[in-house]
């Protein structure tokens, strides 16, 4: 049934368009046949004023010949008489149609008048007088009549022509109507057959069209459809019929799952609070990684300072150390401005001055407008310049420099801890470099450098460049952290 319907569907198609289509090749036929008579009645006028146009125009340049003898003259003249014999036909078949035997004639008066031009201008080039005038008033007289016998064979053809015009376009006008009449009908038939076979296959797609609609708004309990109709509908109606029984059957299973996913769900969920919360025990384990080696040390300078040198010095050296404290105390904001950070380092770098005097210097080039606009994470800058005093200088009798910047490149903050010391290793460098977790045994210089490494990765996962490591070993280190201020750090909400 399949097959059989849309082999009659092609079939039916396919005859009434070439119906048509031959309907209109016939009318087109007609309609070339008829301009092909009319083009030829008009070639043929054509070439009839054509050549009494050429007749006529060779009378001047024959006179102006026999007036000036001129080359020019001469030369113009003949030109006219290669175009007359160009116009004559090579051979006319004899006939007994008046009008053809008229054509002869005409076309034997050219040739004698064209034969005339040849002679008028041999008696010209030979000066004979009276004979080339007598002979230009034969040629005039001649060339009247070319003219007048054209203008009579033009007049006789287009009358002829006219008469069997008038046959064919009454001929065409009836073939016109009943073509009309033809393609009418047919483009009727092919309709209604069309729009029958349309019937047959759309009432009951409609049926489906409407119980679609029920499952779209969640009604999975109707009956099955069953509808009359062929092969081809009646597989789609199964097709439905089978997807609205999986559908169903799918919606239990999503049921099902949905409970088990709600508990995996829970229990994810649970996790993830206990990896926050171990990752936030992490961080603060990470601050408060502090060397208490450093603190034993300014205190016992602080003391001896107060027994050799004035009171005034000692309680400046008190103040500053007080500060230092604080600023390793206060409150754990993660974030803060870089001004802050700068002023708990300027109070930490008096004290290193006190305490090694001229063995190191200090610069720091850091612009107020800079430190006030933007905001780094908490204790970054003094663990770096505290892993540059312990570890930079071992074993070198220079003076030791330690030079704190901070420039804004773009839209990116810069900063740069750069020291004149012995350098780091390359694969201690690359190993300080990695991502991992902090482990609590780690020695000292790991704490300081390797602890503010771990908390920007911390604060910036998806920054590769937020922090880098030049090292030339007995050269000096230089550590540079590249922080965008547009960016937010990954800090949890609860924080």
């Amino acid at each position: 049934m399949r097959n059989s319907l849309r082999t009659h569907l092609v079939v039916s198609v396919f005859a009434g368009l070439a119906f048509i289509i031959l309907s209109m090749t016939y009318v087109l036929g007609v309609t070339l046949r008829l301009q092909q008579i009319v083009n030829e009645q008009f070639q043929r006028e054509l070439s009839f004023q054509e050549l009494q146009q050429q007749v006529v125009g060779s009378r001047q340049p024959l006179l102006d010949y026999l007036s000036s003898r001129s080359s020019q003259a001469l030369a113009a003249l003949l030109v006219e008489e290669q175009r007359l014999r160009e116009l004559l036909p090579r051979e006319v078949p004899p006939t007994d149609d008046p009008l053809e035997v008229e054509m002869r004639e005409l076309f034997s008066h050219l040739a004698a008048y064209i034969d005339m031009i040849q002679e008028i201008v041999f008696l010209k080039r030979g000066r004979v007088i009276e004979e080339y005038t007598r002979l230009y008033e034969t040629m005039e007289e001649l060339n009247q009549h070319i003219s007048d016998q054209i203008d009579r064979i033009s007049l006789s053809g287009l009358r002829r022509e006219l008469a069997n015009y008038e046959v064919v376009i009454a001929t065409s006008r009836r073939l016109f109507f009943w073509n009309l009449l033809v393609i009418t009908f047919a483009f009727l038939g092919s309709l209604f057959w069309i729009l029958s076979v349309i019937q047959r296959v759309t009432e009951p797609m409609d049926r489906l069209a409407r119980m679609a609609g029920e499952l779209s708004s969640g009604n999975f309990e109707g009956e099955d459809i069953t509808v009359p109709a062929v092969r081809e509908v009646a597989v789609v109606v199964d097709a439905f019929n089978t997807m609205k029984h999986d559908i169903r059957r799918y919606i239990a299973e999503i049921n099902k799952q949905k409970q088990i996913e709600q508990g995996y769900l829970a229990e994810k969920l649970r996790n993830m609070k206990m990896e926050e919360l171990l990752k936030r025990m992490e961080l603060y384990t990470m601050q408060a990684q502090m060397n208490p080696h450093f603190l034993f040390n300014t205190l016992n300078t602080g003391v001896q300072l107060a027994i050799t040198e004035n009171a005034d010095r000692t309680a400046d050296y008190m103040e500053h150390l007080a500060r230092f404290f604080r600023n390793n105390v206060r409150d754990r904001n993660l974030i803060i401005p870089l001004s802050q950070e700068v002023a708990g380092l300027d109070s930490y770098l008096y004290i290193l001055r006190i305490r090694f005097g001229s063995v190191l210097s200090f610069e720091v080039d850091i612009p107020r407008d800079l430190a006030e606009r933007c905001r780094v994470p908490a204790l970054v800058l003094q663990p770096l310049v505290e892993n540059a005093v312990i570890h930079a200088f071992k074993g070198i009798s220079r003076q030791g420099l330690v030079a704190i910047r901070a420039r804004q490149d773009g839209e990116i903050l810069e900063v740069t801890v750069e020291d004149n010391g012995v350098g780091i290793d390359p694969d201690v460098a690359e190993e300080l470099l990695q991502r991992k977790p902090q482990d609590r045994d780690r020695r000292s210089r790991v704490m300081g450098l390797e602890n503010v490494i771990q908390r920007l990765y911390f604060f910036y996962p998806n920054r590769q460049d937020v922090i880098s490591l030049e090292s030339t070993p007995g050269e000096g280190t230089a550590i540079r952290i590249r922080i965008d201020p547009r960016e937010e750090p990954c800090i949890p909400s609860s924080w």
